[in-house]
């Protein structure tokens, strides 16, 4: 048998724990109460024989169990499906447990409040925009009816000026 690891380790213990526990052996009691016309010689005999026959049938039927996975490369098959299931666990989206709508959704859902997010900031925006250009209007407002002020005292005091001088 290959050296084998993981998976293929335990089940191989595991089939020779199950296979032991199958071909338990029989006590000296039980051979006498089935065979109670032997001789205590002819049941001794008998006993040691099933427990012969049952030590080579487990020897035997481990030694199948090992050819059957040899031929079925069943330890190349174990070894392929741990580094597989190591590469599933270590992958994120995978361990995520998440599907690809989920994702997709939650991608949509986030791109979407960030849009509503820009929006209201462009409002706000508009808005100051709107009102410094009301407030520079007002000031331009201002601005005219001071100059308008100013030519008008400069008018007063022209007009002033050539009455006084009459």
């Amino acid at each position: 048998m290959a050296a084998a690891t993981g998976t293929y380790d335990k089940l191989d213990k595991s089939f020779k724990i199950a296979a032991r526990f199958i071909l338990t052996a029989v006590s000296r009691k039980d051979v006498n109460d089935a065979f109670p016309s032997f001789t205590d010689a002819q049941r001794e005999l008998l006993h040691r024989l099933f427990i012969y026959v049952l030590k080579s049938l487990h020897r035997n039927i481990v030694e199948e169990f090992r050819n059957f996975c040899d031929e079925i490369k069943i330890a190349t098959a174990l070894d392929k499906i741990d580094q597989f299931v190591e590469e599933q666990t270590l992958d994120v989206l995978s361990s995520d447990k998440t599907s690809i709508e989920d994702i997709k959704e939650s991608t949509s859902k986030k791109k979407r409040d960030e849009i509503e997010l820009l929006k209201g900031l462009l409002e706000k925006t508009q808005e100051s925009n709107n009102a410094m250009k009301a407030r520079i209007e007002h000031m331009k407002q201002e601005e005219d009816l001071n100059d308008t002020r100013k030519s008008s005292k400069r008018r007063i005091s022209m007009i002033q000026e050539i009455f006084s001088r009459s």
